[in-house]
């Protein structure tokens, strides 16, 4: 029979018994001395399994003893009568032997309760019995209510006074226990010396104090076996004393008592004459740890040599847990960890043992304590060089894989899972702060390496005792050993933890501690951080690249991982640990520009190896869009305390990753840079109290803009003076610098002339001429040449870092790689903010002087004649007030100087009557900038015309319809709804044409946009379904368009569309521009496939590389020529198919369409050049739209997408990739270079689509009614028509603001499909008629970009108006009838 079967026997026995009258004679003393044995017995039991120490007993789970525990605990009935009854009622108060068997009960279940939580609910008499137990002298009571009282600890401060009491009269028990112990060691140990000569001897102690045993225990007969049971009295007795000292050991107030009964030597000599094997040992010591954790302590078990006494002791698990935690109170002190360094130094290589086996243990809390002991013994040198004395690194990775590979599939125990998490979080943290010792070691040794070898002596090696400052210095370290570590440098910890595959098990902790980030115990910046120390040398930084797989079986890069938890807000620990490491692989330093003549042939290969390295990892961080992390950074105000220290990282990661002439010319296009909005950060600090760290914001702010305009930002300089200098420096990177060579021939000549080598000048001349095929030109030269000012570049004095910015911008035109500039510029030592010391040397001026040239001949190197003819050239160009970016050739012989700008002669005039006027006069547009000013005028007009509802009253299965989506085509109006169902109108007749299912599944899902081939022949409906989270239940269908006027004739109207096919899980498709063949399908995973539309068969599947971009509304599109597609800004070659060039991203939502000019991309606000893949321009208008191209593709409208929070938070996961819906108001522009805004136009209600007729005289949308998001399409909608170039009268705003009430007000309206309308204005048709004549042009006719704004309304002009008949309302050329739905 099991234990627990005995208890329930015996609980069961007590319920009976308690019931049967009369009582028998042996109740309850017989059943509860059953019980406390089978309590007995399982603490043996549970001793014998050698369990931790310290764990938790109730919350483990098959613990015999907690198992025993809680089964008597759940009896309630039992455990109020054993409190209210045994213990403190009236009945028994005279049964001592009873008040024993419940108090050995009480005792032993202490472990398994909420102690404060009882000593809360039990009554005062209760807490007062106990402490007069413990006050009195009766054993064994006594011990059992000390045992009980040291569970309490909130009664420390309520019980104050009684406390004292006890502890003065435990520490006097503890002595006699003590004199016990010894005279039985002295009687079994006669021959030993070591008692009385130790340190810690009592011997030793000031003046004289006599010790008196403690009671015999055989005197007393309430000591009898029956009641307190067959395990050792003595022992719990002494166990009682010491739980009750540890749970007050911490508290100041009752330390004067224990120092002055000197109890630190006593507990030294109770460990000295105790067995390793006793009970007891472990209590002694864990005591002890608590003393330690005062400095007073401390210092005198130092001073004791008790250190010396614990390492003396042979290995116990049991006890040697209880030293771990020894170690943990030592290490806070740092005079005491000094002094171990120094004195006692020969004492750390058997604590390390002792250590090292506590991390092979099998106790969870011993190998913690060590852990962190270890943690922050690493501070020390002497505790690092012996722990790589004793390889304790891999037993730290051997721990760190156990919690690894638990945590992969974590145990159903949340206590496990607990004790897994903190033991990673425990060994990650150990492991950083182990590289972060080394690092700042190793870089003071290569300081001192560096600076004994300029005076030609070794360097001195030497071991310091004091705390490594590393907290202080080790940013400075790690940019120190960059800056002057080779690539193929032997650094010993680091290659160690890459061979024993740290870098890999770091990683896979990042991914599981993903899991828990919001906890206390995320290891996250732990793990970034060591990966930082990993990665400073250039060798291993590649390892980033690589792709790793997640625990839920995804792959990512080491750097995307890096660069997600830069731009995770809320964590800032793990913030600022990711941007330290961008940092330190972007800023390290590059060496293309520091090649010297007199390399060897390895040393060559070895700073080639390192720029290799460096070019890749910018590659990489561009691949992962860290740009846009790096820029969403800059502008963070949130945490409002770290929002500085936030972005001034990083600032400094850009000034690193823009020595990349890629990211270089990206940086210098984006409205950040180039509009000042990066210098108007620089006026003042988020928080006053970051003034220091706003300095540092500023340099690396004033750094960046000069790389990339070429601008000396001085902190004088106004915001003004600066953007007219980079706007001049952006026009001057563009201009091509073209000159004759003939010219820096004859300069040649004349010079070698002027020095004498007639020679070598008649040789120049002749080669010219063999090579060229005639004589050298003679150029007219002076005899004092009037240079300009900039001629002081060609001099050999130049600095360095003046050249090198000139010589960078120079190359970017010339073709030449930019990369090998600035190299030096930029390295982490000449980025970071320093102030100018002069260094003071021990040797002689004049060997300083020779060393301060040999530096600065390694660091210098002279320009090719090419460099220096470009930057005398481009500075001549800078010179000019309005420089062009198309001049003729340059000459060296005649001063250059741009034209300035000539008045703007043939400007088209703003009035549209007079520019219409003068067209007649054979004015092309009227003017300069007239088509630009006619689409304007147009196309930034909008009249409301029809308003269609849906008739929902005939039929309960539309009651809540809605429409959709909205097209239109010829003389019709096709809509969706929200049912599946898809009804086409004609505009002459009132009731639906017809209404056919989207789908052929049992659910109708909403139909969400409706698209119409080139040649009108097809259409394809997307609709949405409510799937799974991740991914819903998508489709689309292929419908075929029957020619509208043979359909009427034939009487069979129903049969306008006809559906062909329907194809499963696509979010979007659209149709090719050429043909109706091809349909290019957006599918799941930001994956596309291109669709024959005549079959339905997937004929290409486009799968994009790892690492894209994921915009929440990626939709794929075709280029106007079908050869290329982009999708989630990923452009392919379809045809092969292959992966052409991934654009660098800097939005969330949309992924981009093709520029009608065929050679721009469009993706948000950025316009990129399709030829050299380069970033052309922002324009901060697009930001976040959709764009949509009319029928000649002159005209772009542009929806603005809802803001992400509202995605997040009140749309459902479903709809999140569905286009709609958009905010209240569409926009614009002018679908040429430049992309000029055209106009604004505010509906007043939430739009879900947008569409117009293929002639741009109507406009279609679906408008909601329903002001919020919560759901896509609740409420109701409406589809309206507007007029393209028409202005809304004054006298119809009345009318429209009650057609806007009646949209709001209830759907069950009188009319069927209604439609309010609203007459033509004869003084307003002079638009439509520009709009007819603009789409019989040609398309492709260029219009320049002007931002003058214009009158909206003729009549301020002062001309009159020209009325001009218009009634055209349809597409159809032979249909024309003035539009009314009646």
């Amino acid at each position: 029979m099991s234990l627990i079967d005995k208890a329930n026997e015996l609980l069961s026995r007590w319920e009976k018994e308690v019931c049967t009258l009369p009582v028998p004679e042996d109740f309850p003393n017989n059943v509860l001395m059953c019980i406390a044995d089978v309590i007995d017995e399982a603490k043996d039991e549970v001793q014998k399994l050698g369990l931790d120490p310290y764990d938790d007993f109730k919350d483990i789970a098959g613990n015999v003893e907690s198992d025993l525990i809680k089964c008597i605990l759940d009896h309630d009935e039992f455990l109020e009568t054993l409190t209210s009854t045994y213990l403190t009622g009236s009945r028994y108060a005279n049964d001592t032997k009873v008040k024993i068997l419940a108090a050995r009960i009480m005792s032993s279940a202490m472990n398994g309760i909420n102690a404060n939580a009882y000593f809360k609910e039990v009554e005062e008499d209760m807490i007062d019995l106990l402490y007069r137990w413990a006050l009195a002298d009766q054993e064994p009571l006594t011990s059992y209510a000390v045992e009980m009282l040291s569970y309490g600890e909130t009664l420390c401060s309520r019980y104050h006074q009684n406390n004292m009491e006890v502890v003065s009269l435990l520490l006097q028990k503890l002595k006699g226990m003590y004199a016990s112990a010894k005279s039985e060691y002295i009687a079994a140990h006669p021959t030993t010396t070591t008692i009385g000569s130790a340190p810690w001897s009592e011997d030793t102690q000031d003046g004289t104090e006599t010790i008196t045993s403690s009671p015999d225990i055989a005197d007393n007969p309430l000591l009898d076996p029956t009641l307190v049971g067959r395990r050792n009295f003595e022992e719990f007795q002494c166990q009682a004393v010491l739980h009750f000292l540890l749970s007050l050991g911490e508290y100041q107030e009752f330390l004067g008592l224990i120092m002055k009964n000197s109890i630190l030597k006593l507990l030294l000599n109770y460990i000295s004459i105790t067995d390793i094997n006793s009970p007891i040992i472990f209590d002694i010591i864990r005591y002890l740890s608590a003393l330690l954790c005062h400095k007073k302590f401390a210092s005198d078990f130092m001073n004791y040599e008790g250190l010396q006494l614990l390492m003396d002791l042979p290995f116990n698990q049991r006890a040697s847990t209880g030293i771990s935690t020894c170690f943990y109170a030592l290490v806070f002190h740092s005079t005491v960890m000094e002094r171990l360094c120094s004195y006692t130094r020969h004492l750390i290589a058997p604590m390390m043992t002792t250590c090292l086996r506590l991390l092979k243990g099998k106790h969870e809390s011993g190998r913690s304590h060590v852990t962190l002991f270890l943690t922050f013994g690493f501070h020390y040198q002497a505790i690092i060089e012996e722990f790589d004395k004793q390889c304790g690194l891999p037993i730290f990775f051997k721990v760190l894989r156990r919690a690894v590979d638990a945590l992969k599939t974590p145990p159903e125990n949340e206590v496990e899972v607990f004790l897994l998490r903190q033991k990673m979080k425990h060994t990650c943290n150990a492991v950083r702060q182990y590289l972060a010792g080394h690092t700042v070691l190793y870089a003071e040794h290569l300081r001192r390496v560096k600076d004994h070898q300029g005076v030609g002596m070794s360097p001195q090696i030497y071991t310091n005792h004091k705390a490594l400052e590393i907290e202080d210095n080790i940013k400075t370290a790690y940019e120190y050993i960059q800056a002057n570590a080779e690539f193929d440098t032997l650094w010993k910890p680091i290659d160690d933890v890459h061979s024993l595959g740290g870098f890999e098990t770091f990683i896979q902790a990042f991914f599981l501690s993903e899991t828990f980030r919001s906890t206390r115990y995320d290891a996250s910046p732990c793990i970034i951080t060591a990966l930082t120390f990993l990665t400073i040398l250039p060798r291993y930084q590649l390892k980033l690249t690589e792709q790793y797989q997640a625990p839920n079986g995804d792959s990512h890069t080491g750097i995307k991982m890096i660069l997600q938890a830069a731009e995770s807000f809320g964590n800032i620990d793990m913030q600022r640990a990711a941007l330290s490491l961008i940092v330190v692989v972007v800023c390290g330093p590059y060496r293309a520009s520091n090649m010297n003549l007199s390399m060897t042939p390895s040393q060559y290969s070895r700073k080639n190896s390192a720029d290799d390295v460096m070019h890749k990892m910018w590659s990489a961080i561009r691949t992962n869009n860290g740009i846009k992390v790096l820029m969403s950074l800059l502008l963070t105000k949130t945490p409002i305390n770290h929002a500085d220290e936030l972005r001034m990282a990083a600032c400094k990661a850009l000034n690193g990753l823009c020595r990349s002439r890629g990211v270089r010319q990206i940086a210098s296009k984006l409205h950040l840079m180039s509009s000042g909005q990066l210098l108007a950060l620089m006026r003042e600090p988020i928080l006053p109290e970051n003034v220091e760290t706003h300095s540092k914001f500023c340099t690396y702010t004033r750094s960046l803009l000069e790389v990339l305009f070429g601008v000396s930002t001085d902190k004088a300089a106004n915001e003004p003076s600066l953007m007219n200098k980079m706007t001049k420096v952006d026009i001057v990177s563009k201009t091509p610098i073209t000159f004759n060579k003939d010219e820096i021939y004859h300069l040649l000549h004349s010079s070698l002339l002027e020095c004498g080598l007639k020679s070598t000048a008649n040789a120049l001349v002749d080669e010219v001429k063999q090579k060229l095929g005639k004589d050298l030109a003679v150029y007219p030269v002076k005899s004092e040449p009037q240079l300009p000012s900039t001629t002081h570049l060609m001099s050999p004095i130049t600095p360095c870092k003046k050249l090198v910015i000139r010589n960078a911008r120079s190359r970017v035109s010339s073709g030449c790689d930019p990369d090998v500039s600035s190299a030096n510029l930029l390295s982490p030592s000449s980025i970071r903010p320093t102030t100018s010391k002069v260094p003071q040397k021990s040797f002689g001026v004049k060997d300083h002087m020779e060393a301060l040239e040999a530096k600065t001949s390694q660091m210098y190197h002279p320009p090719s004649l090419n460099d220096l003819v470009y930057n005398f050239m481009r500075d001549q160009h800078m010179m000019c007030e309005h420089p062009m970016s198309i001049v003729p050739k340059f000459s060296l012989f005649r001063e250059h100087k741009c034209p300035d700008p000539q008045p703007q002669l043939y400007e088209a005039p703003v009035n549209v009557v007079v520019r219409h006027q003068q067209r007649l006069y054979g004015v092309p547009y009227g003017g300069r900038n007239g088509r630009y000013r006619d689409y304007k005028y147009i196309f930034s007009k909008f009249k409301p015309y029809y308003t269609l509802r849906m008739d929902n009253r005939n039929a309960e299965d539309w009651e809540n319809v809605n429409y959709t989506s909205c097209l239109t085509f010829s003389d019709y109006i096709v809509a969706g709804c929200n049912n599946g169902h898809i009804k086409v109108y004609k505009m002459t007749e009132h009731p639906p044409y017809f209404c056919v299912q989207t789908t052929e599944s049992v659910e109708c899902e909403p139909i969400t946009s409706l698209v119409l081939s080139q040649s009108s022949k097809m259409m394809v409906s997307n609709s949405t379904g409510e799937g799974d989270v991740d991914r819903p239940n998508n489709s689309c269908t292929i419908w075929g368009v029957r020619d509208p006027g043979s359909s009427t004739e034939a009487g069979n109207s129903k049969d306008l569309l006809e559906q062909r096919h329907n194809i499963q899980g696509v979010d979007h498709a659209v149709f090719s521009y050429l043909s109706d063949d091809k349909l290019l399908c957006t599918m799941p995973e930001h994956k596309s496939s291109i669709v024959d539309c005549y079959t339905g068969r997937t004929v290409t599947v486009l799968a994009n590389p790892p690492g894209s971009n994921g915009y929440y509304k990626n939709h794929a599109v075709f280029n106007f020529t079908d050869d290329l597609v982009l999708n989630d800004g990923v452009l392919w070659d379809y045809r092969t198919p292959t992966a052409i060039h991934k654009f660098d991203k800097f939005n969330n939502f949309v992924s981009g369409v093709f520029a009608p000019s065929g050679i721009d991309i469009i993706i948000n606000t950025e316009v990129w050049d399709m030829r050299t893949f380069k970033l052309l321009n922002t324009i901060n208008s697009l930001d976040n739209c959709l764009l949509k191209y009319n029928h000649s593709k002159d005209v772009m409208y542009g929806l603005s997408h809802v803001k992400q929070e509202i995605l997040d938070h009140e749309i459902s996961p479903s709809y999140k990739h569905v286009m709609g819906p958009f905010e209240s108001t569409f926009k614009t522009f002018a679908a040429n270079s430049g992309y000029p805004s055209l106009g604004t136009y505010d509906v007043g209600k939430q739009i879900v689509d947008l569409n117009f007729c293929r002639r741009d005289r109507l406009l279609v949308t679906v408008e909601s009614t329903n002001e919020e998001f919560t759901q896509l399409w609740s409420g109701g909608s409406v589809v309206k028509l507007y007029l393209v170039g028409r202005s809304k009268a004054s006298r119809d705003d009345d009318e429209e603001e009650e057609d806007e009430e009646e949209d709001d007000d209830d759907e069950d309206d009188d009319e069927d499909d209604s439609v309010d309308n609203s007459e033509f204005d004869d003084d307003e048709e002079v638009g439509s008629l520009m709009s007819e004549e603009m789409n019989d042009r040609s398309s492709n006719s260029s219009m320049s970009n002007d931002d003058e704004d214009e009158d909206e309304d003729n009549d301020s002009s002062g001309n009159p108006r020209t009325s001009l008949n218009f009634s055209v309302m349809s597409d159809s050329d032979d249909d024309h009838t003035q539009g009314r739905i009646v």
